[in-house]
């Protein structure tokens, strides 16, 4: 039982992590870095060229700061715009809830952190602009914003995803319960033994 329940557990992590992180960090090739906020410049929008066959674009956003920042992710950190053509593609305020700690350096006490923007699954052949916007947070001390673009990108499907999710509290519930029992169960092999010895 305890096997099983740890197999459970095993596929909810690798459903509920991994294949997320997978969709973000493997699947797909690199297009581009688009640097659109640095410190000594401000905002500035980036316009890349992208072709239908590069489509679906996931869009991630990497975030350096400096400091003792913490990003608490009650309000939007930064808010990244995509236009083409005069017409929207994707908009998305940035919190950075979720957001994973891609990099750290000692020597110059920054961190990059990096958040899932959305995917843009369907491309028409053009120039696509990007651009940022300081968001609602305030007190962060944001070095500078980076857009990483990833074609041929996989759609997350949050259903597998929450999936996952409950397969690993299954998991862990079971585990719980079969651990528990295991020792129920040699307790009273000790307890009977130990009557047995007694009456002897």
């Amino acid at each position: 039982m305890r096997v099983l329940f740890l197999l459970v557990f095993a596929a909810g992590v690798a459903l509920g992590l991994g294949y997320p992180w997978a969709a973000l960090h493997v699947v797909g090739h690199q297009l581009g870095v688009l640097r659109v906020y640095d410190r000594p410049t401000g905002y500035t929008p980036v316009t890349i060229r992208l072709s239908p066959s590069e489509a679906p674009v996931r869009v991630l956003v990497d975030l350096r700061v400096v400091g003792g920042t913490r990003l608490l992710g009650g309000k939007s950190v930064v808010s990244l715009a995509v236009t083409s053509d005069g017409r929207s593609v994707l908009a998305a305020p940035l919190t950075f809830a979720e957001a994973t700690l891609e990099d750290r350096s000692p020597q110059t006490n920054e961190r990059i952190y990096r958040d899932d923007a959305g995917l843009i699954s369907k491309v028409e052949e053009g120039t696509y602009t990007f651009t940022a916007q300081p968001g609602e947070e305030t007190g962060i001390y944001i070095q500078s914003i980076d857009v990483i673009l990833r074609a041929d990108a996989l759609r997350i499907n949050e259903v597998v995803r929450m999936g996952g999710f409950l397969l690993m509290a299954a998991g862990a519930i079971g585990l719980a319960y079969a651990i528990a029992r295991y020792r129920r169960k040699r307790w009273e092999g000790s307890a009977l033994e130990s009557g047995e010895l007694d009456e002897s």
